[in-house]
């Protein structure tokens, strides 16, 4: 095989996705397959949960992405102009999630893949407010949080809630946890904390960011709308992609229609009418 550097034959890169960062065993040995047969023997791990098959030659990239799409595992270069999805561990591998991210990394993976969009669109999201998968410098982030509420008879008042709180918006007072909603960034730590079930998620959702961005001039996106529910999650991002879609110029980026229309025009079109739920009583004693 000729050496990968070699400008006399066309090799390309094959970036694969895998929307929640996992590969089952039977895709691994079809990847490695793949690698051997037609690549220049590894595998590079790139940002935001992807892979990348470095050397293939051209006139064999076809046969190679038929070989891992039969497997399951589709290409970075499908639809959406090169999109990407980042997604947390999540449920069942991490101790600190309240939303199920890997079923809506699912359902946006999918539309990522049937969107004709004129850019790329990178989504991150994280069923927790530790937010390991970065959303806050995605085009579009969701970061899982929890609103808790007190249940005054079953609190026996031994602080541990306090203790687990880090942004200190716990104190006690009369014997009960009292909770500052301006310091609170709804993480749950205080939920998981607390042994007796006094302290009950009252909202889960998740707050969406949009317009971040890392590399050469990074800036965190800006909050779009706190506590969506998990069930409308899909259709927020949908509506912010088709927002952006039909008012990007060419060779505009995400983050660039933002800028020039204007959060409050995105959000009074992507955001439902609020829920007419009833909020759930401050913790006050």
């Amino acid at each position: 095989m000729s050496d990968f550097n070699d400008a006399s034959e066309c090799r390309l890169s094959l970036r694969l996705r895998a929307p929640e960062g996992m590969l089952s065993a039977d895709q691994l040995m079809v990847l490695g397959d793949v690698v051997r047969r037609h690549g220049i023997g590894f595998v590079r791990i790139v940002g935001r949960s992807g892979l990348e098959v470095p050397g293939i030659a051209c006139e064999e990239i076809q046969t190679a992405k038929a070989l891992l799409e039969a497997s399951g595992l589709g290409t970075a270069s499908e639809g959406g102009a090169g999109s990407s999805l980042s997604v947390c561990s999540g449920q069942g591998r991490c101790v600190s999630y309240f939303v199920d991210a890997g079923t809506l990394a699912m359902a946006l993976s999918g539309l990522l893949e049937s969107e004709a969009m004129p850019m790329p669109v990178r989504v991150a999201i994280s069923g927790c407010a530790e937010a390991c998968s970065c959303p806050q410098t995605a085009d579009i982030g969701f970061v899982g949080i929890v609103e808790p509420i007190l249940v005054r008879a079953e609190c026996l008042g031994d602080g541990a809630c306090v203790g687990a709180c880090k942004e200190g918006a716990l104190i006690m007072r009369r014997g009960l946890p009292r909770r500052d909603p301006q310091r609170c960034n709804f993480c749950g730590d205080c939920v998981a904390a607390c042994g007796f079930n006094a302290l009950r998620p009252a909202r889960v959702g998740y707050t969406v960011y949009v317009g971040g961005k890392a590399g050469r001039r990074p800036c965190l996106g800006a909050e779009l709308a706190r506590f969506v529910p998990e069930e409308d999650a899909p259709e927020v991002a949908a509506r912010v992609i088709g927002f952006v879609s039909e008012r990007a110029r060419p060779r505009e980026t995400f983050g660039a229609v933002l800028r020039r229309i204007g959060l409050d025009a995105l959000r009074s079109y992507a955001i439902t009418r609020p829920s007419q739920r009833t909020r759930p009583q401050e913790m006050t004693p």
